[in-house]
């Protein structure tokens, strides 16, 4: 039957169902329980049709659909999958946070403790300069200061030499430049060659003016690094530029700075990174500012800072800056500073899969299972393979986020492996149905009187799935699909004999009396013959599976031939 045969049906069925009007709410649910069987089984019927070349074209509305994201990636800004925060979150381990990277934290504790000697925020420039020279006394490796001092104190006008002298003499501190808004280059009359003059840096586009906001002191200049983050479309802070670029300006970061100063090489860090947040193993070490401002000489909980890399910034409510992150929803400035830090020193940062790696995955996953679906006719190991699949893929994404420093996240070949496995069940589901006859599903086949039932029966064991693919294949070819019946689960339950008499399939088909011999003359040269059980029976009743009379009639024929199959000579000289 061809599809524009199927669609005349079922629209004629459709109008046969609704045209008398409905006379109550269960005729209403009656007919349109009616119609979706009517729809099922149109549906059956042209799968069982369209055999292989269905499955090909769920692989390809797949494949099409896996590259139309690939693209709509590359179009719009490149933003890691919602999925690495769910790995990251539910992950079962992470990276320790190494000990050698402090947070000196202007906290409200530190606020509170320095009011009645210092005053509110923001203090007099002084104070942070004994911070700093304090650090630098015990000996720390570098310093971050994460404290933009832009203006002259008008308060203290002495504390900005204080801090200006302190900043020249302590060589490892690097100090934060704030780069504006790219509109606003036009504006601003420095230039990049000016700008990375100071700092020792190429410039590339020299030329160009670029507009930031500098350190005021000269003798932080030679020393400063971008503090700008780059958070995704939502606010959070994934991924760190290491080196920023933004097509004007490029120039190290304060974290690359900082490294930089303290003596490391980081050229073979990527310019941009992706966090990996030390969140299943606790925090960075954090201590108060105030209590490393008061700390005697000597005291030993200063000899964390001996060979430290350091952070200082604010955190107070209300003065810190706060950002999401991939695994929490606020988080400030320090710890992100510190974890971007920590990556870079120890190059623990995740190394994620290219865009084209996981569009060529993806691809991968749809077409194995495709081809597997193929093979023999709808595979029935296509369940298994799926399991495989997915538990597999799941656990090597968990295991590598988990202990390793490499986030292969796999979720986008899990999910069109689902959508693919989910089509092709479905597709599975309805072509053994229609196979099967199963009751309600071939409302869509012509009913037909009389004729004779030619029956071939076999043992599983000795006919291979693809066999028996082939051979139903043949008499539909031979006889119809509508006139072919495979009947493979005739018994059930836990009964002892249950193993033995499920290895038994029989393959019902319809055929005009004059047919007969000639489709005997066919199968005779297919390659299972010698292995078949053949009977034949006149149709006394309709051909119609959902009949009861037709399934009186067939039932006595199908177990009588099931113990002929059984212990028959076809049987016991293969055994």
């Amino acid at each position: 039957m061809r599809l524009t045969e199927i669609l005349k049906l079922l629209l004629q069925s459709v109008i046969d169902l609704v045209r008398p009007m409905p006379r109550s709410v269960k005729d209403v649910q009656r007919r349109m329980s009616a119609i979706r069987a009517l729809l099922m089984s149109c549906m059956a019927l042209h799968l069982r049709q369209t055999g292989h070349r269905t499955v090909l074209l769920i692989g390809l509305g797949f494949s099409v659909y896996a590259a139309g994201l690939f693209l709509t990636d590359r179009i719009t800004k490149d933003q890691p999958p919602a999925s690495h925060d769910v790995i990251l979150k539910t992950r079962w381990s992470s990276p320790t946070p190494a000990s050698n990277i402090i947070i000196v934290d202007i906290d409200e504790r530190s606020l509170a403790t320095l009011a009645p000697e210092h005053g509110r925020w923001p203090w007099s420039r002084s104070v942070l300069a004994d911070g700093v020279q304090k650090l630098s006394d015990i000996g720390m490796k570098a310093l971050l200061l994460n404290v933009l001092m832009s203006d002259p104190d008008k308060n203290s006008p002495d504390s900005d030499g204080a801090m200006e002298v302190t900043a020249a003499i302590i060589r490892p501190v690097s100090f934060p430049v704030i780069r504006l808004n790219p509109q606003n280059d036009a504006k601003s009359q420095m230039t990049v060659a000016q700008l990375l003059q100071k700092t020792g840096d190429t410039a590339d586009n020299g030329s160009a003016t670029v507009a930031v906001i500098l350190p005021l002191f000269e003798s932080m200049l030679d020393r400063i690094g971008v503090a700008n983050q780059e958070p995704d479309d939502d606010g959070a802070v994934r991924r760190y530029p290491v080196i920023w670029s933004d097509g004007t300006l490029t120039m190290p970061s304060i974290v690359a700075r900082t490294a930089q100063l303290a003596g490391l090489n980081v050229n073979s860090v990527p310019p941009k990174i992706t966090l990996n947040w030390r969140n299943k193993k606790g925090r960075y070490t954090r201590v108060s500012f105030s209590d490393l401002l008061k700390a005697k000489e000597g005291d030993p909980a200063l000899k964390v800072f001996k060979d430290a890399v350091v952070v200082m910034g604010v955190s107070a409510p209300g003065l810190g800056q706060t950002k999401g992150t991939s695994v929490r929803a606020v988080e400030d400035d320090n710890e992100i500073l510190a974890t971007a830090l920590d990556d870079v020193i120890n190059e623990t940062y995740l190394r994620v899969l290219p865009a084209w790696a996981t569009l060529l995955l993806e691809l991968a996953a749809i077409w194995t299972l495709v081809w597997i679906a193929m093979g023999g006719a709808l595979s029935p190991i296509l369940t298994k393979a799926f399991l495989i699949f997915e538990s597999g893929l799941g656990s090597i994404t968990m295991v590598g986020a988990s202990y390793t420093n490499y986030l292969l996240d796999f979720s986008g070949c899990m999910a069109f492996g689902a959508g693919v496995f989910i089509s092709l069940k479905f597709v599975q589901i309805l072509d053994s149905g229609w196979s099967r006859a199963r009751p309600g599903l071939r409302r869509a086949a012509r009913v037909q009187d009389g004729g004779v039932i030619v029956m071939l029966g076999y043992r599983d064991s000795q006919v291979s799935r693809a066999e028996a693919a082939a051979l139903q294949r043949f008499l539909e070819g031979e006889v119809g699909i509508q006139h072919t019946i495979r009947v493979d689960d005739l018994f059930g339950g836990e009964s002892f004999i249950r193993p033995t008499l499920e290895d038994f399939t029989c393959q019902l088909c319809l055929l005009p009396f004059d047919a007969e011999a000639a489709l005997r003359r066919r199968i005779e040269r297919q390659p299972v013959f010698d292995r078949l059980h053949i009977q034949r029976q006149p149709l006394q009743t309709r051909w119609d599976p959902d009949d009861v009379s037709f399934r009186k009639e067939i039932a006595p024929w199908l177990l009588r031939m099931c113990a002929e199959v059984i212990e028959g000579p076809v049987a016991e000289a293969k055994a």
